[in-house]
C-alpha cells in the first residue's frame, strides 16, 4: 500500500516513509488530481515552474518522472500507475476509492507552500481522502486537502542567503561510481562557496543526508539554511549529466530546476554552469572576481579527472590506508595531465595528513606537500584549496607563521565559505596565543558545518588550548552525545579530563577512543596521559613501551613520548624526546607555547630555550629547503 499526503508532502509504502520530494512529488500530485485523464507536458510546465524560471524542461520532466517511477516501483514499458502518452503527456491509470478525512476550512489554515505551488483546481470532491486500487493486492491511499484559491499569485520570495547542497544521487545503478557523484557534489559546493554573499554548508554536514528519508524543510532546519539543492548525476560513456533543483526551505517551494549535459572533458564547465544558474536564481550580489572564477574554466583530461575524483574520495575517508591510496590516484592524474592544479592540491593535502599524524616522517612528507601546493598555485593562483595546503605546511613544518597567515587569508578571500580554512587558521592563531581570534574562527567553521563531529571536536580542543578546560569538557561531552562513535572526541575529552583531575573518567574515555579506532600514537598519548595523571605508573610505562616499539616499524612523533614522560614527572627524558622531536621537525611543536599537558616543564630554562628555537624555526628550515 502506498499513501500520499499532499499537505505534509509525504509518500509512504506500507507505512514506511519514502524519499520523494520536489518535482517528482509535484508531478505525482498533479497526476492524482486528474485520475484517468491525460496531463499534458505543457500542464506540467505551468504547474511546476514559474514563468521566469530558467529550466531545460524536457530533460527535467523526464528525469523527474523516472525518479517518481523508481520510488513507486513502476515501469514505462509495463505501467501499473503512470502511463506515458508519447510526446503528449502522462496519465495516472489506477482507479480511485474515497476515504473520509477532515480538511482545512479556509485557505488561511493551509501551509503557505500549498498556496504557492498548487495552481490547478482539483476535479475531485473536497473534504475526502482518496484510495486508489490498482490491483487486487495493491492499494494506494492518497490524502488531499482540496480548496479554492483566494489568491492565485505567489507571494514574494524570501531572500536566499544560505544554501545546502545535498549529495547528488548516483543514477548509474553502479555502487562503484559513488566516488563520481560525491566528487561532483564537492565541486558544486566549492563553486558556490566562492560567493561571499552566500553561506554554503560544508560537504561533511550534507554528506550525512545521503539516502536520508528526512524532508527538505527538516534538513534545512537542522542546517539553518534558506534553501536546499538536490539532484542526481549520471555518467554514460564520455558524457555526464546533472539534474538539479533548488527548493526554498521555509515553504518547500520549488525555485529552480535544470538538466545539464556535457562531454566529460568539459565537466568543469558543467559544474560551473550549474553553480551560475543557482547564483542567478537566488539573486545574491556577485563580485567581478567571483564571477570570473565561475566563468574561467578549462577543459580537463577526462581520465585525469576520474583519477582525481577517486583520489579525493579516498582522501576524504581520513584513514591511513585511504590517504596512501589517494596519493597513487593523484599521481596517476598528474601523469595524464601534468599541470592539473586540483590534483596537485590533493597530493599536497595527502602528504600533509600523513606527515601530521606520523604515518611517514615529517621531513619526508612535508617537502612533498609544500612542492605540490606551490606547483598548484603556479598554475592557478585562485585555487583556495592550494593556498590552505601551503599554509598548512608553513604552520606545522616550516614554522613560518607569517607565510601561513598570509596564505590562510588569501584562501578565505577566494572562498569565504571554506570551513577547512577557518579550522586550520584557528590552529595557527591559537599557537600564536591569539585566543579570541582562534575561538572566533573555530566557531565560524562549526557554523559552516553545523553537524560535523570533526569541527565540533575541534572547537572543544581550541577551548582547551585557550585555557578553558571546563567549557571544553562540556562541549566535548555534547559532541559525544550527538555522535557517540566518533573516536577523536573521546580522545580529546580524555586529555582534558585528565588535566582537570577527573582520572577514572579520563581513563574510560581514552580506552573508548581506542576501542573505536586503532592504537595510533595520538590515541595512545591520551591513554598514557590519563594513566600518568592518575598515578598508574605501571600502565603508563606500558604505553610508552608500546610507542617505542611502534617507532621501530613506523614513524611515531617523539612529541607524544615527551608528553608522557613529562606527565609522569621524568623531566630529563621528556626534554630528551622534545629535542628529538625538534630535530625531526615534529609538527606538534607548533603548539609548544599553549599545550597544557606540558605545563610541568614550563618553568625549566630548557623549555624556554626550546620555544626560542622553534620561534626561529624558519632559519633552520631554509637549510632544509636547500
Amino acid at each position: 500500500m502506498f499513501e500520499v499526503d499532499l499537505c505534509t508532502r509525504e509518500l509512504r509504502k506500507n507505512g514506511v516513509l519514502l524519499k520523494l520530494q520536489g518535482q517528482p512529488f509535484q508531478i505525482l500530485a498533479t497526476l492524482l488530481e486528474h485520475p484517468g485523464e491525460m496531463v499534458t507536458r505543457e500542464q506540467l510546465r505551468q504547474n511546476l515552474w514559474r514563468e521566469d524560471t530558467f529550466v531545460d524542461f524536457d530533460n527535467s520532466v523526464n528525469a523527474a518522472v523516472n525518479r517518481l517511477r523508481e520510488a513507486i516501483g513502476d515501469s514505462a514499458d509495463n505501467p501499473r500507475f503512470i502511463q506515458t502518452l508519447p510526446r503528449r503527456g502522462y496519465r495516472f491509470i489506477a482507479p480511485i476509492e474515497m476515504l473520509e478525512h477532515e480538511v482545512a476550512s479556509s485557505i488561511s489554515d493551509l501551509p503557505s507552500r500549498e498556496v504557492v505551488e498548487r495552481r490547478v483546481q482539483s476535479p475531485l470532491p473536497s473534504r475526502h481522502w482518496i484510495a486508489l486500487t490498482a490491483f487486487p493486492v495493491l492499494v494506494v491511499a492518497v490524502g488531499f486537502y482540496l480548496w479554492r484559491y483566494e489568491n492565485p499569485h505567489p507571494p514574494t520570495a524570501l531572500p536566499i542567503r544560505s544554501i545546502a547542497v545535498l549529495p547528488l544521487e548516483n543514477l548509474t545503478g553502479d555502487p562503484s561510481q559513488e566516488y563520481f557523484s560525491d566528487g561532483m557534489t564537492d565541486a558544486l559546493i566549492t563553486d558556490l562557496a566562492g560567493i561571499k554573499a552566500l553561506r554554503v554548508i560544508s560537504r561533511t554536514s550534507t554528506t550525512r543526508y545521503k539516502g536520508t528519508r528526512e524532508s527538505l524543510p527538516q534538513i534545512a532546519r537542522e542546517l539553518h539554511v534558506d534553501a536546499v539543492m538536490e539532484g542526481a548525476v549520471i555518467r554514460s560513456g564520455d558524457r555526464v549529466r546533472i539534474d538539479a533543483q533548488l527548493v526554498e526551505a521555509a515553504s518547500d517551494r520549488h525555485l529552480w530546476s535544470g538538466s545539464y549535459e556535457r562531454p566529460l572533458d568539459d565537466v568543469l564547465e558543467l559544474q560551473a554552469e550549474v553553480a551560475r544558474a543557482v547564483v542567478h536564481e537566488v539573486r545574491v550580489q556577485v563580485a567581478p572576481q567571483e564571477e570570473a572564477i565561475l566563468t574561467d574554466t578549462q577543459p580537463v583530461n577526462k581520465d585525469a579527472y576520474d583519477d582525481y575524483l577517486r583520489g579525493r574520495f579516498l582522501w576524504n575517508k581520513r584513514t591511513e590506508t585511504g590517504t596512501k591510496q589517494s596519493i597513487v590516484y593523484f599521481e596517476n592524474a598528474l601523469k595524464k595531465y601534468p599541470n592539473y592544479p586540483q590534483a596537485l592540491s590533493g597530493l599536497s593535502d595527502a602528504y600533509a595528513l600523513l606527515g601530521f599524524y606520523g604515518t611517514i616522517p615529517p621531513q619526508q612528507a612535508y617537502p612533498h606537500a609544500r612542492a605540490a601546493a606551490r606547483d598548484a598555485l603556479r598554475v592557478n593562483q585562485n585555487l583556495a584549496e592550494a593556498h590552505v595546503s601551503l599554509a598548512d605546511t608553513s604552520l606545522w613544518f616550516d614554522w613560518n607563521w607569517q607565510e601561513a597567515e598570509d596564505e590562510f587569508k588569501r584562501a578565505l578571500a577566494l572562498n569565504p565559505n571554506y570551513d577547512t580554512a577557518y579550522r586550520k587558521y584557528s590552529n595557527l592563531l591559537i599557537a600564536r596565543r591569539r585566543t579570541d581570534e582562534a575561538l572566533a574562527l573555530a566557531r565560524e567553521a562549526s557554523e559552516l558545518d553545523p553537524v560535523s563531529p570533526t569541527l565540533a571536536t575541534h572547537l572543544g580542543w581550541i577551548l582547551f588550548l585557550s585555557r578553558q578546560p571546563e567549557q571544553a569538557i562540556e562541549h566535548l561531552r555534547n559532541t559525544i552525545e550527538l555522535e557517540p562513535q566518533y573516536a577523536r572526541a573521546h580522545r580529546d575529552l580524555a586529555v582534558v579530563l585528565a588535566y582537570q583531575g577527573h582520572f577514572p573518567e579520563a581513563v574510560r574515555e581514552a580506552r573508548k577512543a581506542l576501542d573505536l579506532s586503532e592504537p595510533t600514537p595520538i590515541m595512545l598519548e591520551a591513554l598514557g596521559y590519563a594513566y600518568a595523571k592518575a598515578g598508574q605508573t605501571t600502565d603508563l610505562q606500558q604505553v610508552i613501551r608500546e610507542l617505542k616499539q611502534q617507532r621501530i616499524r613506523r614513524y611515531v612523533s617523539p612529541f607524544y613520548i615527551a608528553v608522557l614522560y613529562a606527565a609522569g614527572g621524568d623531566k630529563d627524558r621528556a626534554f630528551h624526546w622534545l629535542e628529538t622531536a625538534y630535530q625531526e621537525r615534529s609538527p606538534q611543536l607548533a603548539w609548544l607555547q599553549v599545550y597544557p599537558p606540558l605545563d610541568e616543564l614550563r618553568s625549566d630554562s630548557r623549555f624556554q630555550a626550546l620555544i626560542g628555537r622553534v620561534e626561529l624555526g624558519r632559519a633552520d628550515n631554509r637549510q632544509l629547503k636547500r
